[in-house]
């Protein structure tokens, strides 16, 4: 047996438990251990409610039915009774929002229910989600079955979208229109994303980007015309959208994503797409990816130009942020000075510029590069969502393209570790017992500090 403290992540009625450590129980924690059944020490459940008090955590009860080797593992007789009498003395002695959940194991399959301290109830949990690997072995993202929720067979794809099951697989093709995904940045790279992922079949797309359509955007920003310049960007790209996918759900926010509606929706969505210009936007999604373990693919464009004004180098990249493989930090693909900058406030950046900082040309940018690496991008998307069994090969965490030699190359990526995001004295799974909001205090330098995180002692919380 073992227990997962885990914290939590709550949109709306929508609450995920986020497992951040997982504790086994050692022979000294087996008060008795049979054939039969399990049962830890009174020292080591009162060691792990007092870390749930102290540290803010809620906690989820995993056990094992090693003989069960069927595709129906459930809770026997036995775990029911345990459950109804300690759930609710456990939610009398530890205030919301602790959660408290349940697990059961066996060799091919799993069961799991939570306490609804609203009405007293023990219900299925909805979903499990495995987010993380290491380079090369498991996929990424994986679904589990829950015994207790009925597994329903994948609907047939319609006419519109038949031809692509081939290459998705039916498994990808049903998991489509269950997954939510976040864009953030609509620019030309996320609005080829945004029309490509609605052209697959998402579900429902969170589109979020404060900005709004400029003379400039206009020779690469899909959908947009000279009519729609002033107007927000996602407000155009989502009333596009409708008219070509009308069964996707478009959410757009018209915000920046540290604005509060842009995280909550951030956090819960399935897979976020950063497709962002600037390294502060990079680094709240590094940290939205790694604190709530949302699979984050997060792509870039750019060019160099040489001496005498021609391109030197054109290409860009795509790469995948989840627990195991490293992150944007550690990697070296976020600038710290320049994401403070970005993350300053307008009267800070301002008088940064006047200091001559922050004063760099426009960058040079041309809808066929933004193609090719949002395509990148989505094609991604479509293999983490179909899973490790859909014939699209192994998920890797970095291709980079090469423009000007029409090529493009893979590599592998592990977790830092001294990276203090992704890293073992990290960040990884605090969700919203270290929340990010949008910084008020200045320090000396006169720039903001780049998060706020309130987190329990042991929570990971990111200093300045």
């Amino acid at each position: 047996m073992a227990f997962i403290l885990a914290s939590h992540s709550i949109t709306g009625p929508m609450v995920k438990l986020v497992g951040r450590e997982l504790v086994v129980a050692g022979p000294d924690d087996l008060s008795y251990q049979s054939a039969g059944g399990i049962g830890p020490t009174g020292g080591f459940v009162a060691a792990m409610l007092t870390r749930c008090r102290q540290e803010g955590w809620s906690l989820i009860e995993v056990h094992s039915h090693p003989f069960d080797r069927s595709n129906r593992t459930t809770f026997s007789g036995i775990d029911w009774g345990n459950d109804r009498v300690k759930m609710p003395q456990l939610a009398a002695m530890l205030p919301a929002p602790f959660h408290h959940a349940t697990m059961v194991v066996g060799r091919r399959s799993l069961d799991a229910h939570y306490y609804e301290r609203r009405s007293g109830d023990i219900l299925p949990v909805e979903r499990i989600t495995l987010v993380g690997a290491t380079d090369g072995a498991e996929h990424p993202l994986r679904y589990l079955d829950i015994t207790s929720r009925r597994q329903e067979a994948p609907a047939e794809a319609d006419g519109r979208r038949s031809r692509q099951v081939p290459l998705v697989g039916r498994r990808g093709q049903a998991a489509f229109p269950k997954a939510t995904v976040g864009v953030v940045g609509l620019g030309g790279l996320g609005s080829f994303a945004a029309w490509e992922l609605a052209y697959l079949g998402i579900g429902r797309l969170v589109l979020i980007d404060a900005d709004e359509v400029a003379e400039t955007n206009l020779n690469r920003l899909l959908g947009a015309g000279p009519q729609d310049i002033g107007r927000p960007k996602v407000e155009v790209l989502a009333e596009q959208i409708e008219r070509v996918a009308p069964d996707v759900d478009v959410v757009a926010i018209a915000e920046d994503i540290l604005s509060p509606a842009a995280l909550d929706r951030a956090k819960s969505a399935d897979v976020l797409l950063g497709c962002v210009d600037n390294h502060g936007a990079r680094l709240t999604l590094n940290h939205l990816a790694i604190r709530y373990l949302v699979p984050l693919l997060d792509a870039g464009t750019g060019a160099r130009m040489g001496a005498d004004g021609r391109p030197a180098q054109v290409g860009g990249q795509v790469q995948l942020v989840v627990p195991g493989r490293g992150c944007l930090e550690c990697r070296g693909f976020i600038d710290p000075n320049r994401a403070a900058f970005d993350l300053a406030s307008p009267e800070v950046q301002q008088y940064e510029r006047d200091l001559g900082y922050g004063t760099e040309e426009i960058a040079p940018s041309v809808i066929f590069l933004n193609g090719v690496v949002a395509s990148m991008q989505v094609a991604e998307v479509a293999r983490l969502l179909a899973g490790p069994r859909s014939g699209q090969g192994r998920q890797v965490s970095l291709i980079m393209y090469d423009a000007l030699a029409q090529k493009s190359i893979t590599a592998g990526t592990s977790t830092g570790a001294d990276c203090p995001t992704c890293g073992p004295s990290g960040v990884v799974g605090v969700g919203d017992l270290a929340p990010l909001h949008r910084a008020t205090a200045s320090g000396r330098s006169g720039v903001p500090s780049r998060f706020e995180a309130v987190g329990a002692s042991g929570a990971g919380t990111d200093p300045d």
